[in-house]
């Protein structure tokens, strides 16, 4: 399959979690050839106050432990696209 390129918002606040981790994330999205939105916040506080990565890809919701598995599941994602 195609792989298509997918807009992902990512919530600042796991992002700062992340500390150093963070650019490595955001640096992986842009490599893939997708577009890494930080929002202030996306509205799904609960998820993310258990330290969970908050983020939306094409406007689906998801939270991943680890940026690895964020990163395979925006991976899978875009490759069903």
């Amino acid at each position: 399959m195609l792989h298509e390129s997918v807009v992902v918002q990512l919530c600042k606040k796991s992002l700062e979690r992340l500390g150093a981790g963070a650019k490595p994330l955001v640096s992986s999205l842009r490599d893939g050839e997708h577009t890494p939105i930080v929002k202030d916040c996306l509205d799904r506080c609960q998820a993310c106050d258990k330290g969970l990565i908050i983020a939306a890809a094409d406007g689906m919701p998801l939270s991943a432990a680890t940026a690895g598995k964020l990163l395979a599941t925006i991976a899978e994602l875009a490759a069903d696209e």
